[in-house]
């Protein structure tokens, strides 16, 4: 059982390729993470996730260029990353 972290790999790599903006990326991510209604199979699976919601939460939806807020370019990045591992996870 892969305790369908697929739902959360798939958003990662659409916001990595380009598929959605960041802002639709945060508006999915964030509930997705906070209802999510499974368990994780490993501590590395929750950390994974829990890394992608920081990213959704930290997204400068109002385009206020505070240093501590990612902008579109880095959101793209860190879920690149995040997916990345998540595939490893996955396999």
């Amino acid at each position: 059982m892969m305790g369908k972290m697929e739902a959360l790999l798939v958003l990662a790599e659409a916001v990595a390729e380009g598929r959605i903006t960041a802002g639709e990326f945060a508006t999915v991510c964030l509930p997705l993470y906070k209802h999510y209604p499974y368990r994780y199979p490993s501590e590395e699976h929750y950390q994974a996730a829990t890394d992608l919601f920081y990213v959704a939460h930290d997204y400068d939806s109002a385009g206020l260029d505070m240093p501590d807020l990612l902008n579109g370019d880095q959101v793209r990045q860190k879920a690149a990353d995040i997916a990345r591992r998540m595939r490893i996870l996955l396999q």
